[in-house]
């Protein structure tokens, strides 16, 4: 799982540890909702309790049906911004209102992705670098420039101020993770250019070991 990348993050959070969680709930109505700088503290009936949900800032009415992820849980949390305590808030990257279309207007929502299926690999950029190489010799890139081409697989918009893609080239079985201020679109070819970025840890429960930093997007 929103992984990753790229820019400067002031933690809102202290330290914390993650737990195992009974919550199997696919699906939840939102009774109300805390926005809190750039995050938005969902309380969302699963059907069988309330719990709470936080993730990137982002509208949502009550009584509707949102997905629920409780795969990120923080037990005894206490939010700075909100001076408040929650005996377990679980942390989403991203709001999915299940009434949305794609077509919705994007303020910090995530476009949820396709299926993108390559029938074969995509060709590598002249000069550039596959995502299996560059995983493979991401020690040696890090801090370098690489070009790299493939499909957008998910886009998500103005996530603090960035966007974020996740992009395949038939490599490797993992996607890479993009941040960059220009836009795409999902099943798009494009060739983007940035910095390697190992070890990102954004706070708030997101870490990453590889992502791609102010990437520049050439569609094609």
């Amino acid at each position: 799982m929103f992984n990753h990348r790229y820019f400067t993050l002031t933690c809102l959070f202290a330290t914390f540890s993650l737990f195992t969680t009974s919550v199997n709930a696919d699906t939840g109505k939102v009774i109300s909702t805390i926005d809190a700088g750039i995050y938005t503290y969902v309380e969302t009936d699963t059907g069988s309790e309330i719990i709470w949900l936080a993730g990137p800032k982002t509208s949502l009415a009550a009584g509707s049906t949102i997905t629920v992820n409780t795969s990120k849980p923080m037990h005894d949390f206490h939010s700075k911004t909100l001076n408040r305590d929650f005996p377990v808030v679980y942390f989403v990257s991203s709001f999915t209102d299940n009434a949305a279309t794609s077509a919705a207007p994007l303020n910090g929502h995530a476009v949820p992705a396709k299926a993108t299926t390559l029938s074969q690999p995509i060709a590598r950029a002249e000069g550039g670098q596959t995502i299996a190489e560059i995983i493979a010799s991401k020690k040696e890139l890090s801090g370098k420039i690489v070009k790299i081409r493939g499909k957008v697989t998910k886009f998500t918009a103005n996530v603090m101020n960035k966007n974020w893609i996740h992009l395949v080239d038939g490599s490797s079985e993992s996607d890479l993770t993009i941040i960059t201020s220009d836009n795409a679109e999902i099943g798009q070819t494009i060739m983007i250019e940035g910095s390697v970025v190992l070890d990102k840890d954004f706070g708030y429960g997101y870490f990453y070991d590889l992502l791609i930093d102010n990437a520049k997007i050439t569609v094609e």
